[in-house]
């Protein structure tokens, strides 16, 4: 497994929202297919932590596909 810490970062008018994961992922192989796993470690709105309850309740849904191709765009940098 090969592993990415990283922060994706949406700018907004009136607010930054940063969101700082960690991204394991396996290419696979003959055998096994490949795997992904997006683990988010915090959340901010501007520089304020916003609860990870609050994230997965409300925002994760929506972000989920955005910030997985931000750490695939990222993997060999």
């Amino acid at each position: 497994m090969n592993k990415l810490r990283g922060t994706y970062q949406r700018v907004e008018k009136e607010y930054t929202l940063s969101v700082d994961y960690t991204y394991t992922w396996d290419d696979g192989d003959y055998y096994t297919p490949p795997d992904a796993e997006l683990d988010v470690t915090e959340a901010y709105i501007d520089s304020e932590s916003i609860s990870l309850d609050f994230y997965y309740d409300f925002l994760h849904n929506q972000l989920e596909d955005e910030i997985c191709e931000h750490a695939n765009d990222n993997r060999w940098n």
